[in-house]
């Protein structure tokens, strides 16, 4: 029988969106920001700390899905090798298995045990988040209630699905019945074990010791939200087993003695510390050579892994991680000079980064295939960028306090660029556009090296990193563009002498036919990144269609101080072709002046949104 709603305080909540994996990507980015700011704050170096954070998250996804899949689906999957395409997940999955690599990891990569303390307080926030998501779709939601409060969800939700198949309510009623706010219960959780890692953030306890408090505690946790939980909306261990007279889940069953033994191995390590003062944690160092190898292992997984393995927003996740170790290295081999290989190894990262875009394109092969009516896409590329430029400047930044010397600027830099396009044409929902319209963000990350050409100068590294969202509108006779630079972009602008830019805008025009013959005039032309962008003055044509495309003219350094006979003018050219209608290949390259260089590559994949 259908329980009553005796509350005036329900929430109903609608059927919209795919708010699971808006969230999802959320909890992630997150979840990696904190750790970023955690690695920072223990001291771990960047590249290493973000090689072992690509590491660590791909054995966790992979974990949410293998431990979801029933026995019948296991079958699938040691008979094919692939994982079915089922979207239930547990992230009981992912912590498991994550936390059987970690201990691998942080051997391999040089960290101490309190590396284990650095993942406990990120997972929280990026599972709170998760926790909204969890609300707004639906899933992990709780058995019906008739107490003072609930939530409700509209029909064709799992929570209303499910009801009308327990036959608690019609296949015509306006909404499910209440049911416990499960998901909100799990968000007062993860909040609660956030606040004890906080209280206790001052005490001296062994490193690890966090991180089996934070298991044991959400661990109980979740074996008390079992109680409330619906087990038909439960991936893993919904049945119910009775031992001794005690009937509880299958999940509750495996989870009571794991929580036990995660706080019985937090108790004994904080006991053994008021014996012995817990060994502070030390920095580890940076081993390029296996960052790179590490690259390589991530992506042979990836591609053997096949595009059934990871969806786009993982995708995404495990793309920026290995990119940025990748630009990241590649900046310190080309800014450094002590070594006369450099340039071969440097070339090793670069090589990488373009084959991290080809292994780990993890797209299905239905959403490469483009319409020819009108319609929507999005377009992920990855570049790199590495050149050079003559620059005058003081060394102490404070406008001519100093007389100005004259610095040679080698820089590498690589770009993440997402974007979603709208093609001219009337759409299903009679919508209609008159121009093709781009918007987008690039992420611009690298390093800059500055040398003094006397020996009275300093010489110093600089990371570069900014974004820069920006909009394009096409017709067929003329294309507009423009957009925001924000971040530390680099010595091309002209301040007080050795002071880099922090704000710039980006701007371009096309006019004539892209598919033959047009001119085109660049402010900031940040198609392969940031550290040095050019002005441009050229024309290009299409040679009669889509696939090619070629441009050329005369290219103009910022207008920053440089010495009498140092020109700011080169010539460009750039060359681009579109093996297939998902593929895009640029390069482009600066010629005629030694003084101000670049080169770049970008590789781009466009994939329907329908």
């Amino acid at each position: 029988m259908p329980l009553p709603a005796s509350s005036s305080w329900i929430i109903a909540i609608p059927h919209g969106p795919d708010y699971y994996t808006l969230f999802y990507v959320l909890g992630f980015g997150v979840n990696v920001a904190l750790l970023l700011w955690e690695g920072r704050q223990r001291g771990y170096p960047l590249r290493s700390w973000l090689m072992l954070l690509g590491c660590v998250a791909v054995p966790f996804i992979l974990g949410t899905k293998l431990l979801a899949l029933s026995g019948a689906e296991w079958d699938v999957v040691l008979r094919s090798g692939q994982l079915p395409t089922s979207g239930a997940r547990s992230v009981l999955g992912g912590a498991l298995a994550s936390g059987l690599i970690l201990p691998l990891l942080r051997r391999i990569f040089g960290y101490s045990r309190h590396v284990y303390d650095a993942f406990a307080l990120p997972l929280c926030a990026a599972l709170m988040v998760q926790c909204v998501g969890c609300i707004l779709t639906g899933c992990c939601f709780g058995v019906p209630t008739s107490g003072s409060w609930g939530l409700t969800y509209e029909p064709d939700t799992l929570p209303y699905l499910v009801q009308v198949y327990q036959g608690l309510i019609p296949a015509s009623a306006a909404h499910s019945l209440p049911t416990h706010p499960t998901q909100l219960y799990a968000l007062v959780l993860c909040a609660a074990v956030s606040g004890v890692l906080l209280l206790t953030h001052q005490l001296q306890w062994p490193g690890g010791s966090r991180r089996w408090l934070q298991v044991g505690l959400l661990l109980l946790g979740r074996f008390v939200l079992e109680f409330w939980r619906e087990p038909a909306g439960e991936p893993v261990g919904a049945a119910t087993h009775a031992h001794g007279g005690v009937a509880l889940l299958q999940l509750q069953w495996a989870l009571l003695p794991l929580t036990l033994l995660a706080l019985g191995i937090w108790w004994w390590q904080v006991r053994q510390a008021r014996q012995a003062v817990p060994t502070p944690e030390q920095a580890p160092l940076n081993f390029p050579g296996r960052n790179l190898l590490s690259v390589v292992g991530l992506l042979g997984l990836t591609a053997w892994l096949g595009p059934w393995a990871l969806t786009l927003p993982e995708v995404l996740v495990i793309k920026a991680l290995l990119l940025a170790v990748l630009g990241l290295e590649g900046g310190a081999y080309i800014a450094s000079l002590a070594s006369a290989l450099q340039p071969v190894r440097a070339a090793l990262p670069l090589g990488l980064a373009s084959a991290t875009f080809v292994l780990t394109s993890q797209i299905s092969p239905d959403s490469a295939r483009l319409s020819t009516t009108p319609e929507k896409y999005y377009t992920l590329s990855g570049s790199f960028n590495s050149g050079s430029f003559m620059r005058e400047q003081n060394s102490t930044g404070c406008g001519g306090a100093t007389p100005l010397e004259l610095y040679r600027h080698r820089y590498t830099t690589g770009t993440i660029d997402f974007s979603r396009t709208r093609m001219p044409g009337v759409y299903p929902d009679g919508e209609v556009h008159k121009a093709e319209r781009t918007i987008g963000i690039r992420l611009h990350g690298g390093i800059d090296q500055e040398t003094p050409l006397s020996s009275n100068g300093y010489n110093r590294r600089t990371p570069l990193i900014a974004l820069n969202p920006y909009v394009q509108i096409d017709r067929p006779l003329l294309g507009i563009g423009g957009g925001i630079l924000l971040g530390s972009l680099g010595y091309h602008k002209y301040t007080y002498g050795d002071q880099a830019s922090i704000l710039d805008l980006q701007a371009s025009v096309r006019i004539g036919q892209r598919e033959k013959v047009y001119g085109l005039v660049d402010y900031n032309y940040l198609g392969y990144g940031a550290a040095n962008p050019q002005q441009r003055v050229g024309v290009g044509t299409g040679l009669g269609g889509s696939t090619w495309q070629l441009r050329a003219g005369a290219a103009s350094a910022k207008l920053y101080d440089v010495p009498a006979g140092v020109s700011r003018w080169s010539g460009f050219v750039e060359a681009g072709v579109r093996p297939t209608p998902a593929w895009q290949i640029n390069s482009f390259v600066l010629f005629g002046n030694p003084d101000q260089r670049q080169v770049g590559l970008r590789l781009s994949r466009r994939f329907s949104a329908k």
